[in-house]
């Protein structure tokens, strides 16, 4: 088992959900309204055109991401579309020592290892209100061919099986109204806190 344990005071918030659905977005609200520290993913994708209105990243080489993994730096990791994305260990802990709510957006194998390493971690995955919802995002967005736009969606069908598959979720949020879904994000962490 990892370092994490149920004494650290700060609550490890992890949020999923497929590309499109509103996670980088929820996750600012949460980062700039509510004290939810963020922790940025390390990736070896490179930046891409759009990035900078969406989920932010520190982008490194592969080398030096393999270096991080075999030194044991990540929380958790993952390939995801033939690249990968890690959490960086240092900071969660150093957060949640200190008494923060701490903040991972991840992707469904990168939230089973959490799940596994740390029982304690309230874990939600947001899902949209419906298929056609979230092809009509992935194509607002911008960011992506038609091909890569399909590709997306059948990976969103495949991630809301495995999430809804492997009861590691605390709780699904449906992100129908973006003030809605973060409210109730609120409420889910202030109910964790109490211990309700």
């Amino acid at each position: 088992m990892a370092e994490l344990t149920s004494d650290h005071p700060g609550t490890l918030l992890v949020l999923c959900g497929p590309s499109g659905v509103g996670k980088s977005t929820i996750s600012r609200l949460l980062a700039e309204n509510h004290g939810v520290t963020y922790i940025v993913s390390a990736t070896t994708r490179p930046k891409k055109d759009g990035d900078e209105k969406g989920k932010i990243y520190d982008h490194i080489e592969k080398l030096e991401f393999f270096r991080r993994l075999d030194n044991d730096e990540f929380l958790e990791y993952a390939q995801v579309y033939g690249d990968y994305y890690g959490t960086p260990k240092k900071a969660a802990l150093d957060n949640m020592r200190a008494g923060k709510d701490v903040l991972l957006e991840i992707d469904v194998q990168g939230a089973l290892q959490v799940r596994y390493q740390y029982a304690d971690a309230l874990m939600i995955f947001i899902l949209p209100p419906d298929e056609r919802t979230l092809l009509q995002r992935l194509t607002d967005r911008g960011r992506d061919s038609a091909e890569e736009i399909q590709k997306r969606s059948r990976a969103a069908k495949r991630e809301i099986h495995m999430a809804k598959g492997s009861r590691a979720f605390d709780y699904m949020v449906i992100n129908d109204n973006l003030d809605q879904a973060v409210a109730e994000i609120i409420r889910i962490i202030h109910h964790k806190k109490a211990g309700i």
